[in-house]
C-alpha cells in the first residue's frame, strides 16, 4: 500500500510538473487552431485551420478571448453570441456595395433578404441606400445568417508558438 501512495504522489508531482512547463496562450502568440462552426440548427457555416495572433483580431473576438490561458491540443466548443461573433463591429468588413443596375440587367430579386450567389459566395441583400447621385446601391453581406444568431464552434488547438519580447514591440 506504501508503494502505491508513493507512485501515486510522484505521478502527481510529475503532472503538476508538466502543467507548469506547457505553455498558455497569452496576447501576441502565434496559434494554430483548426475548427468548426455551426448554426442552431446544427448546419455547418465554416471550417478549417487558420493560424492567428492573439491581440491583432485576426479572428472573431469570442473565441479569441476564448483561446487566452489555453493549452496545446486542447479541444473545446463554445458558444458565440452574435455581439461577440460577428455583430455590427465586424459586419463591415464582410459587407459588398453593389448597384441595384447589375441585379436588374440579370434579373435577379432586390428584395431585403434574398439570398444571392455571386463568385461562389452566398450574400444576403441586408439593405438599400441612395447614392449622392440617387442611384439605389444594394449592401451584401456575406455573414447575413450568423449575424443575427448564437454560433457554436468546435475548437481544437494545434500549435502554440510564444511570442518574442520583441515580436509585441511590432504589433
Amino acid at each position: 500500500m506504501r508503494k502505491i501512495t508513493i507512485i501515486m504522489v510522484c505521478i502527481s508531482m510529475l503532472w503538476l510538473l508538466w502543467c507548469s512547463k506547457t505553455p498558455r496562450i497569452e496576447n501576441g502568440d502565434l496559434v494554430t487552431i483548426s475548427y468548426s462552426g455551426t448554426l442552431k440548427d446544427g448546419e455547418i457555416f465554416e471550417s478549417g485551420t487558420k493560424t492567428i495572433t492573439i491581440g491583432s483580431w485576426d479572428i472573431i473576438k469570442g473565441i479569441e478571448q476564448a483561446l487566452i490561458n489555453k493549452k496545446s491540443d486542447q479541444r473545446f466548443n463554445i458558444k458565440i453570441t452574435p455581439e461577440e461573433g460577428y455583430g455590427d463591429e465586424y459586419s463591415i468588413y464582410n459587407q459588398q456595395r453593389v448597384s441595384s443596375f447589375i441585379f436588374e440587367k440579370l434579373w435577379l430579386s432586390t428584395e431585403t433578404g434574398t439570398t444571392v450567389t455571386l463568385d461562389k459566395i452566398t450574400w444576403e441583400i441586408s439593405k438599400h441606400e441612395k447614392d449622392k447621385d440617387g442611384n439605389t446601391i444594394i449592401i451584401l453581406d456575406v455573414n447575413a445568417p450568423q449575424t443575427r444568431q448564437e454560433t457554436k464552434y468546435n475548437i481544437h488547438i494545434e500549435k502554440i508558438e510564444k511570442a518574442q519580447a520583441w515580436d509585441w514591440y511590432t504589433l
